[in-house]
């Protein structure tokens, strides 16, 4: 009798252990910009997740919270999920900046007018910036950062066990700081483009002046959407250098945030 309590006991705290893991698992695929698009589907995203917490459950070890109320229960989720959830914004950061560098580069084509709905916020966003943003998802992955994050969610648990994480003070001033990334990224991605089309513009204004009979305006709009995207080919080549050194400075934040608890 004794022995079959022990092993309800067991096999009581396995199922806890299980379930806390799958829903982290699960809260990373629907909380992460790149697994949170609608070409994404939630069957599957449940299936990975599932599959996943099958595999890392006997190879994680940490101390199983004792429930005693439905109360603590939802307490040690919502810690989950606020620890998932700055994970994520923090990536979501590299991702704003290649999209606004990505509008921006549309308005400077003349491409502001064509929308399409962006799958991760659910606005509408110039072609450019959702080409951009395929381009980026596939660096993520051409570059192995999956690989990365499967690592992280592995150590996080021994780290921060479910329910450990809580809000520190200087949080908010490290997202403050980080947040500049958004502006940063999306400049360095705009400014080739950028003086590339102030000097076609230029150059019409110069032969506007020395031609009046040209129609400036009518030749400008073919020759500025040619030439852009003739350049924004040759930018494709920089774009590797540009987010690469982003993705580690990502990884090894998140990895210090494991540190820091």
């Amino acid at each position: 009798m004794e022995s079959l309590l022990t092993l309800f006991s067991f096999a009581e705290k396995e199922v806890l252990k299980f379930f806390l893991i799958f829903f982290r698992i699960l809260l990373l695929f629907f909380l992460f910009p790149l697994f949170g698009t609608t070409f994404f589907p939630n069957r599957l995203k449940i299936l990975f997740a599932l599959v996943m917490a099958l595999i890392l459950t006997p190879a994680v070890n940490f101390p199983v919270p004792r429930i005693q109320g439905v109360y603590q229960l939802l307490l040690i989720l919502s810690s989950d999920f606020v620890f998932i959830f700055i994970v994520s914004l923090l990536f979501r950061f590299i991702l704003a900046g290649i999209q606004l560098g990505g509008e921006m580069v549309s308005i400077q084509m003349g491409f502001g007018i064509s929308q399409t709905i962006d799958p991760v916020s659910g606005f509408s966003l110039p072609v450019i910036s959702q080409f951009v943003y395929l381009i980026f998802l596939l660096f993520f992955f051409s570059f192995n950062f999956h690989h990365y994050l499967i690592y992280f969610l592995y150590e996080s648990f021994e780290k921060i066990p479910p329910g450990a994480f809580f809000l520190k003070k200087n949080l908010a001033q490290f997202f403050i700081k980080k947040s500049i990334i958004i502006f940063e990224i999306s400049i360095k991605f705009l400014a080739p483009l950028l003086v590339f089309m102030m000097l076609i513009y230029v150059t019409l204004a110069i032969i506007g002046r020395f031609i009046p009979q040209m129609n400036v305006l009518f030749v400008s709009f073919p020759l500025t959407l040619g030439l852009g995207l003739l350049f924004f080919g040759f930018m494709l080549v920089l774009l590797p250098r540009i987010i690469y050194p982003y993705f580690e400075e990502y990884f090894r934040d998140i990895f210090l945030l494991l540190k820091a608890f």
